[in-house]
C-alpha cells in the first residue's frame, strides 16, 4: 500500500480541510445510545481515541484489570453492527467483562475500508476476559448466542476464527499495551514474556503467538476447517500458489484490506493474467438501500469489463471465481509503465525544467499524442453506454517506447443508463484533484462531462501533477496555467484543458487536430 495515499486517507476524515487524527472526528449518537440502553447505571461509558469503552464498576482507571491475554474480536460492518450490540454486551455485562466498540458507523466504515492496515481490520468490538476459564466461556456463550443470525463481518486477518462464526474471532495481545518511542516519533506496542522481556505485540495479516503462548483450544476449538484467509490467497511469502487450479501467482502486486493483486500465469492458456482479490465485508458502501463489499464491486468490474471487451486499450476478462470465502478476477495482464512514472522520465518531465533548451519541443508533441488518444478512449467507453468514474492517473497505463494507453480498475465504471448501478457509489468514489466539485453535492450523479474533467485535470498534471490541491484552492489551476504560460507553454495546451473541464471534448480534439507543435 503507498503509505502517504493510506496516511492522507486517515488524517483528512476528521476533517475536510486540516490533517487531524481520526479520534478527532466528532461521534454521532448511535452506538453510544444502544450501549447506554444496554448498560447497567453502574458501568461506565468513556471514549479513547476511535473507541467507546465500556467498564465494569470494579474496573481500575486503565480500563482492564490484567495487562495481557487471549482478547476476543467481533467482526462486523455497519449493516449489521447494532444487532451484535444487542447479542454481545448483554453476556459481557453478566460475565463483567471489560469491552469497547468502534465510536460510530462512520469509524466503523473506516476500520473497514479499503486503505485501512489488514492488521488490525474488521474489529469492531474487543472483548477483554481476565482469565482463560472467562475466555473459553464467553467465547462459546457468545458462539451459541449469534449462531444462525443474520450477522457478518470481514475476517480479522491477525486473528484465529472461532469454529465456524463469521464474527467472532481471538488472538493473543495486550490488554494495555506497554508503548515504545522511536526515533522518528513513530511507536510499538509490545506484551512481556514470563522473563520479563519485552516482545513486539505484532498485529500481521496472519495469525501469530508470542513464543510462550499456547492456544487454548489446541486446535479443537478454533476455525472447524483448516482452511483460513492465511492459506487460503497468496500473501507476500507465497510465490507459486495455484488458484482455481489454473493461476499459478509469481508474486503480488500491491496489498490493500479489501484484498491484493497478483501477477501470474494462466496455466490453461499459458498467457500472464493479473489477479484481483475482494475480502467480504471490506470497502462497504450503501448503495440504493443495498450494502455493496469488496467481492460485490469486484464482480460489478467484471460486469464493466465484459461489457467494453474488444476495446483495444481495456484488459480482456479472463474469469470470475472463488477461492474459499474470498472472489478473484482473472484478467489480461498488460506490460507497461504507470502514468505518473512516464511523465517523471528525466528526457520529458516539464516542471521544473522548461527553462532547459529544447524541453518544450520534446514535451509538446507526446502531449499532443497523449490527449487525442486520451480523447479516443474515453469517447469509445461513453459509445459503449460506460461512465468511468474514477479516471485518474492512477487507472492508466502507457508504454514509454509506443505511447500506447490502457485503463485499469473499473469497478467504479458504471451503465449511463443507471440502472440496477451503484450510482451513488460511484458518484461519491473517485481520486481528490480529479473529481468535477459539483459532483460531490448531496444527490449529485455521475455524468459524461464528470469523465471529461477527470481527462483535462489528467492532462493538467502532465504538466505539474498538483492537482490534488485544487479541491483547497480552486483559483490555484489559473495561477499554476499563469506561470507555465509565461515560460513558453503554448495556449493550445491551456485551451484543451478548458475545453475538457467544461465537456467540450469535440471541441478539444478540434484544436489538437489543427495544432502543430
Amino acid at each position: 500500500m503507498n503509505r502517504s495515499a493510506a496516511a492522507g486517507y486517515l488524517y483528512y476524515f476528521a476533517h475536510p480541510e486540516f490533517y487531524e487524527v481520526p479520534d478527532r472526528h466528532p461521534l454521532t449518537d448511535e452506538y453510544r445510545s444502544l450501549l447506554r440502553e444496554r448498560l447497567p447505571d453502574s458501568w461506565r461509558l468513556e471514549r479513547g481515541d476511535v473507541w467507546l469503552h465500556a467498564l465494569p464498576p470494579d474496573a481500575d482507571t486503565n480500563a482492564v484489570a490484567v495487562a495481557q491475554g487471549f482478547k476476543i474480536h467481533v467482526s462486523a460492518t455497519t449493516a449489521c453492527a447494532p444487532q451484535l450490540l444487542e447479542l454481545v454486551v448483554p453476556v459481557c455485562v453478566r460475565e463483567r467483562v471489560a469491552f469497547k466498540a468502534a465510536g460510530d458507523p462512520a469509524l466503523l466504515d473506516l476500520l473497514n475500508s479499503k486503505l485501512q492496515a489488514r492488521g488490525s481490520s474488521g474489529k469492531f468490538m474487543t472483548l477483554y476476559p481476565p482469565d482463560e476459564e472467562t475466555f473459553r466461556r464467553l467465547l462459546d456463550a457468545l458462539y451459541r448466542r449469534t449462531k444462525g443470525r443474520a450477522v457478518a463481518g470481514p475476517y480479522i486477518l491477525s486473528d484465529r476464527r472461532y469454529r465456524d462464526s463469521r464474527v467472532l474471532f481471538y488472538r493473543y495481545g495486550g490488554f494495555r499495551p506497554l508503548y515504545g518511542l522511536h526515533v522518528d516519533g513513530t511507536r510499538s506496542t509490545y506484551v512481556v514474556s514470563p522473563s520479563g522481556e519485552y516482545v513486539a505485540d505484532e498485529r500481521m495479516p496472519y495469525y501469530k503467538l508470542p513464543p510462550w503462548a499456547h492456544d487454548p483450544f489446541d486446535g479443537s476449538g478454533g476455525s472447524d476447517s483448516e482452511v483460513t484467509a492465511a492459506t487460503a490467497a497468496p500473501s507476500e511469502e507465497s510465490d507459486g500458489a495455484l488458484l482455481n487450479d489454473r493461476y499459478l501467482i509469481d508474486g503480488a502486486v500491491i496489498f490493500s484490506n479489501a484484498g491484493g493483486i497478483y501477477h501470474g500465469l494462466d496455466t490453461g492458456t499459458g498467457q500472464a493474467v493479473v489477479v484481483k482479490e475482494a475480502r467480504p465485508g471490506t470497502n462497504c458502501w450503501a448503495v440504493d438501500g443495498e450494502w455493496w463489499d469488496a467481492p460485490r464491486l469486484l464482480r460489478h468490474e467484471y460486469e464493466m469489463l465484459c461489457r467494453l471487451d474488444g476495446l483495444p486499450f481495456v484488459p480482456r476478462p479472463v474469469e470470475l471465481f472463488r477461492e474459499w470465502e474470498h472472489t478473484f478476477l482473472a484478467e489480461e495482464w498488460v506490460d507497461a509503465a504507470g502514468f505518473h512514472d512516464f511523465w517523471a522520465r528525466e528526457e520529458i518531465i516539464l516542471a521544473p525544467y522548461i527553462r532547459r533548451p529544447g524541453r518544450l519541443e520534446r514535451f509538446l508533441p507526446v502531449f499532443r499524442h497523449v490527449a487525442m488518444t486520451l480523447i479516443g478512449m474515453v469517447t469509445a467507453v461513453h459509445e459503449r453506454g460506460v461512465l468511468l468514474g474514477d479516471l485518474s492517473p492512477q487507472n492508466i497505463l502507457i508504454d514509454p517506447d509506443t505511447q500506447r494507453m490502457w485503463f485499469i480498475d473499473f469497478e467504479s465504471a458504471i451503465r449511463e443508463s443507471g440502472e440496477n448501478e451503484p450510482a451513488a457509489y460511484a458518484a461519491r468514489w473517485g481520486t481528490p484533484g480529479f473529481m468535477r466539485p459539483e459532483r460531490t453535492n448531496p444527490g449529485g450523479r455521475l455524468e459524461r462531462r464528470d469523465d471529461w474533467y477527470a481527462a483535462g485535470m489528467i492532462l493538467y498534471g502532465c504538466i505539474v501533477p498538483v492537482t490534488s490541491l485544487f479541491t483547497l484552492h480552486p483559483e490555484a489551476a489559473e495561477l499554476f496555467l499563469d506561470r507555465f504560460m509565461a515560460l513558453g507553454v503554448p495556449a493550445e495546451v491551456r485551451s484543451v484543458i478548458d475545453c475538457l473541464c467544461r465537456g467540450a471534448a469535440a471541441e478539444a480534439m478540434d484544436i489538437l487536430t489543427g495544432w502543430s507543435p
